[in-house]
């Protein structure tokens, strides 16, 4: 799993066994820089692009990539009626997935797909919500006993209805929601996930993200904490049985 480096954003490549998916694509300037990533990872073509939500910060910079490394599945969540967002980014991306012609389906609760021999599970949305934000597709990949919880820009409402659903939402990686903000990372969720490992994708910006009280509770959680704006583009790597970190600013 590669949480790229590209500032208060989220672009996230998972690989296993020659099959790829990216999570996201940061914002409409990270595309080029996304794509040349990709590149340079070897990736000629993915499996899978999931676009957990329309915010500029997310799917800003997936019509690069999709323009130029084809594509078997385009994933997304309902939107909610007429959340919809006008953005140019938005409408970028979705033009660009019609005209080339990839397949495109919404994913909810309870759907799953294959990543090489990874598994992937889709765990929410379950509900739907009335903003983008807590309607984020929130993914548990699980390759052998090894297991990374991928939660978009998730908050505390979208993390309750999981905690209710009774899913089991533990995991060794978790990609730590809306970049750290107090919104996301609740205490109960955190107990829940009981990571060994945290990710905030994060760049400098007006919100001072992640925030004090998040990183203090990771902390308490026994979390070790890797953010992209101190450490650059983070790896997590398994053998199915443990995790090693790769730092590209150890």
């Amino acid at each position: 799993m590669h949480v790229l480096d590209v500032g208060k954003a989220d672009a996230i490549l998972l690989e296993c066994d020659g099959h790829f998916m990216l999570v996201d694509g940061g914002t409409v300037d990270q595309g080029r820089p996304v794509r040349q990533y990709l590149t340079r990872r070897g990736v000629t073509q993915l499996d899978y692009v999931v676009n957990t939500h329309p915010d500029k910060d997310h799917i800003g910079g997936l019509a690069t990539v999709l323009e130029h490394i084809p594509v078997s599945h385009f994933l997304t969540s309902v939107l909610p009626e007429g959340k919809a967002p006008d953005s140019k980014e938005y409408q970028a991306t979705m033009e660009t997935v019609e005209k080339r012609h990839i397949a495109q389906q919404t994913v909810s609760a309870g759907d799953t797909f294959p990543l090489g021999p990874a598994y992937v599970e889709v765990l929410a949305p379950i509900t739907m919500a009335d903003d983008t934000n807590n309607n984020s597709i929130v993914m548990r990949v699980t390759f052998g006993k090894t297991v990374f919880l991928l939660t978009g820009d998730a908050e505390e409402p979208e993390e309750i209805s999981l905690l209710k659903s009774g899913t089991d939402l533990s995991a060794d990686v978790l990609k730590v929601g809306h970049h750290g903000s107090n919104t996301s990372t609740s205490q109960q969720f955190l107990e829940a996930v009981s990571p060994s490992y945290a990710a905030i994708s994060v760049g400098k910006d007006s919100n001072e993200l992640p925030k004090k009280k998040i990183l203090k509770r990771l902390e308490s959680a026994g979390a070790a904490i890797f953010r992209t704006d101190l450490n650059g583009t983070i790896l997590f790597g398994s053998d199915g049985h443990t995790i090693q970190v790769h730092l590209e600013k150890p």
